[in-house]
């Protein structure tokens, strides 16, 4: 007999151990299972018991523990006595007798209700101060009856400073446009890139018509920049060709602008100035003439006056 044979029959002796102890645990749990079934019955007949006698104790409690003569037996049998009606409808006397309650009339207040109702609409409503003064005239044309509209203390005429606001207003529209223009040539035609790159730079886009502008923050133009080359449009979609030349380029101002004519005027002269220091250029006017610096002041006078003239 080998070792594996040996191991295999000490395996087999401790697996029918095993189950010799299993199955006598099983029998001894099943012996008390049994046990306390048998029990049940006796405990259930002595609940039993119990509660019948709890049911006549809770019976019992409904009759006398006391024991009673036969008077105090009959005291508590008697009926109520019968009085009748004649007897009750007699007079005990005007200290016995109770008050007698008096029918009461509906009484109308259908007048009183409206005249109420009359008093709170009176005081809810609005109360206003009229002020009437007879030398108030209305303006022509706009004029209404007395009769048909109440004038709840609003003057008719217009004030002075309304009518400032409308003569204002008047000679704005009066006021006829003017055009301002700066060019900006060199002794030598300008590359295409050079003046692409400037232009971009002191903050000029490009718009559909190939041109640069200058934009306020609603988007609108103010300031355009065109080739000085007919038809005065930029080779936009070729940025980097170097073959592309032109003499200078020409900004425009047209008065009046959605920005104050000083101001807009005070940005394209030092839009102007930046333009020809980067491009080595120089400033003329529209007749070609050279710019001063005080014809440059001279612009500003101009846009100041136009900015006047609009609000005398």
């Amino acid at each position: 007999m080998n070792e594996l044979q040996q191991v295999l029959i000490i395996f087999a002796i401790i697996v029918i151990v095993g189950l010799y102890f299993l199955q006598k645990k099983k029998f001894t749990s099943s012996s008390h299972q049994s046990d306390s079934e048998t029990e049940v019955p006796s405990s259930d007949t002595s609940t039993d018991s119990t509660k019948k006698k709890a049911d006549n104790a809770l019976n019992d409690l409904g009759e006398p523990h006391i024991t009673v003569s036969s008077q105090t037996q009959h005291r508590l049998h008697v009926d109520e006595e019968d009085v009748p009606e004649n007897q009750l409808g007699l007079s005990f006397g005007e200290g016995f007798e109770p008050p007698k309650k008096e029918k009461e009339e509906p009484v109308p207040e259908v007048a009183e209700n409206v005249k109420d109702t009359d008093d709170k609409a009176e005081q809810k409503k609005p109360k206003h101060i009229v002020i009437k003064d007879e030398t108030l005239v209305a303006i022509d044309g706009f004029a209404a009856d007395k009769d048909d509209l109440p004038d709840f203390g609003v003057p008719t005429e217009p004030s002075k400073v309304a009518a400032e606001i409308a003569q204002q207003k008047s000679n704005v529209e009066k006021t006829e446009p003017q055009v301002f223009a700066l060019i900006v040539m060199g002794t030598e035609d300008f590359l295409w890139p050079k003046v692409n790159q400037t232009l971009q730079g002191v903050g000029l886009v490009s718009n559909v018509s190939q041109i640069f502008v200058k934009k306020d923050s609603m988007g609108n133009e103010i300031i355009r920049v065109a080739n000085l080359l007919e038809p005065g449009t930029f080779p936009i979609e070729e940025p980097t060709n170097n073959d592309y030349q032109t003499p200078g380029v020409v900004l425009i101002l047209e008065l009046p602008t959605t920005v104050k004519a000083p101001a807009v005027m005070h940005d394209m002269i030092m839009m102007a100035r930046k333009i020809s220091q980067r491009l080595n250029g120089r400033l003329y006017n529209a007749e070609r003439h050279l710019i001063k610096e005080s014809d440059l002041q001279q612009m500003r006078d101009t846009a100041v006056a136009y900015e006047s003239q609009a609000l005398k």
